[in-house]
């Protein structure tokens, strides 16, 4: 394995019970890079129990503890990769090459810590899953100076018998991995992590999990945080509504409005302390059209009430709604301002607007544009009309409608994929295989895009929000998402998240991005372009590339020796 520095590396370790006299009882499998799923390689570890074991003693004799030895030990961090049951995960009719399987049943994608205990299963592989943390350039002592190292992974019986052991060399690259430029969002749904706790709403309880989720969503390369000004008007059934989870307070007395925005400094301070950079707020209208307003609750006269929702209209204002946003408006913008964020914050309108909703798109648009001239104001269309009619300054296309917003020259092209994106181009599903999920990154480079935006970190509910769900038992929902769509984060016990295979593989995906910006600022984006198309016959693009992991590894090896030679250059010209 080879990584820049203060880049996360990651790799599984395959293991079983052998149940052949010559391959014996116990076998370290073979090492899978860490994005694969399905596809092992390495050498063999072998054991110290003989084949009759197997069949004489209970499986529960096979649980073994694992421990890792070497000069990386302590950077490395050692879980298991849990299946996962899904009845849904792939949408009838629109599967291509590009699935594992497009039926029902048990998926790797949940990662468990196992407090160093593993259990051998006879005649079934199972996986670890190691990061290795690489040290930043201006981290490294003396010891890691060694650019290469070996882990060491040592399997014993609980008497203390070693029944099988592997090793992997890790190589380190001393070349800074950059941090990462581009914008890059992954909805957090604070209704969702409340009702799964079971705790009230921006309790100390909730702040906590909440922060909890955010800095895991960081720490994976997450730049952006959606904030819920309001609670968001996102996937929910006409006439229904989600759990109210609104950061600001809202107050009319006597026909005056103010506003608290306790709340929303707290999130600021939070979001932050765990290295968010850019802040989203939620959307002003109703997703597919902006015919309606967000749940508000208010205290009106001294009694609260919902003031706002389905029975508004957006833009009548016989309903008050454009008379609100004209009083509040400006009061955000004036403490966007004085919490030093309002150069860092975009806006959104309507979320997945269509042809059909240009008329309204435009008719909410005009009602706010007046108060945000110094801001984005981006949304998820796909229909490049909004952009040619300037509608939307700022769109962002599904990655199967990105080419007409290339030929058209937006600047700043951001793109996103949700349930739709299901043939051809990248996506996440837990039925594809992760270089499917990984290619984003080099397309992200080829493209030269500005932002990612995904609307699913943690959701938590069937479509439209018509009942909550249990993603460790049903991670796909019948009702409108595969498994995988709806969150990369599973909620796991007292309040802390646990990552999926997936989070973990589009980290590497933004990864390999930043290997392509740092081989740029070496030696031009030509030269990182030409080792991204070595070998191809056609152009790279979101809908055609190699379905291959092997090639996918092969590039990014080939960015990584480009940079090695020139980073050697560099510093020996330097001494």
């Amino acid at each position: 394995m080879t990584g820049l520095a203060g880049e996360t590396v990651s790799f599984q370790l395959a293991y079983r019970v052998e149940d052949t006299v010559d391959a014996g009882a116990s076998k370290v499998a073979k090492i899978m890079d860490g994005h694969s799923r399905g596809c092992v390689c390495g050498d063999d570890g072998r054991s110290a129990l003989a084949e009759s074991a197997v069949n004489d003693t209970c499986v529960n004799q096979f649980v073994t503890r694992v421990t890792v030895s070497g000069l990386l030990s302590a950077h490395a961090h050692v879980r298991a990769v849990r299946l996962v049951h899904a009845d849904f995960v792939a949408y009838p009719g629109t599967v291509d090459d590009a699935y594992i399987s497009d039926r029902s049943g048990s998926y790797p994608d949940l990662l468990q810590d196992t407090d160093g205990w593993v259990a051998f299963m006879p005649g079934q592989w199972c996986s670890l899953w190691v990061d290795v943390e690489l040290s930043a350039v201006e981290e490294t002592d003396e010891e890691m100076e060694e650019r290469t190292s070996t882990l060491e992974f040592a399997f014993t019986r609980r008497g203390g018998a070693e029944v099988a052991r592997a090793s992997v060399e890790i190589h380190r690259i001393p070349a800074q991995l950059p941090e990462l430029t581009l914008q890059h969002t992954e909805w957090l749904h604070a209704d969702c992590l409340a009702q799964w706790y079971g705790v009230p709403v921006w309790s100390d309880e909730h702040w906590t999990i909440v922060e909890r989720f955010v800095r895991a969503a960081v720490k994976r390369g997450v730049t952006m945080m959606y904030t819920p000004l309001f609670t968001p008007p996102l996937d929910t059934v006409v006439g229904g509504e989600r759990l109210t989870t609104q950061l600001i307070g809202v107050t009319r007395e006597r026909g005056v409005w103010s506003f608290d925005f306790a709340r929303l400094e707290r999130w600021v301070a939070m979001c932050r302390a765990a290295g968010v950079r850019q802040f989203e707020m939620s959307h002003l209208f109703t997703q597919w059209g902006a015919a309606h307003c967000p749940k508000v609750i208010a205290r009106v006269d001294g009694v609260e009430r919902k003031l706002f929702g389905w029975s508004a209209s957006a833009t009548d204002p016989a309903d008050g709604y454009p008379d609100f946003l004209a009083a509040f408006l400006p009061e955000l913008d004036r403490e966007l301002r004085r919490l030093d964020i309002a150069g860092d914050t975009v806006f959104h309108v309507s979320d997945e607007p269509v042809s059909d909703n240009l008329d309204s798109y435009l008719a909410a648009k005009a009602v706010v544009v007046p108060y945000l001239k110094d801001y984005r104001i981006m949304d998820a269309v796909s229909h490049v009309e909004f952009y040619e009619s300037g509608a939307c300054e700022h769109p962002i296309p599904a990655d199967d409608a990105i080419e007409p917003f290339v030929r058209a020259g937006v600047k700043g092209l951001w793109t996103y994929y949700c349930c739709s994106q299901t043939t051809d181009v990248p996506n996440r599903f837990m039925a594809m295989p992760s270089y499917r999920n990984r290619i984003l990154g080099f397309l992200l480079y080829v493209y030269d895009l500005a932002g990612f935006l995904h609307w699913g970190l943690n959701f938590y509910n069937s479509q439209y929000s018509m009942r909550p769900i249990n993603p460790y038992t049903e991670a796909g929902t019948p009702e409108g998402f595969a498994a995988g769509d709806a969150f990369l984060l599973y909620p796991g016990p007292k309040g802390v998240p646990e990552e999926s295979v997936r989070i973990m593989v589009l980290e590497e995906a933004m990864n390999d991005l930043c290997a392509c910006r740092l081989l740029e600022s070496l030696a031009g984006r030509d030269r990182v372009l030409t080792l991204l198309r070595d070998g191809l016959d056609r152009p790279l693009t979101f809908a055609d590339y190699p379905h291959d992991a092997q090639w996918l590894l092969a590039r990014r090896a080939a960015i990584n020796d480009a940079i090695h030679a020139l980073s050697d250059h560099t510093l020996r010209v330097a001494a």
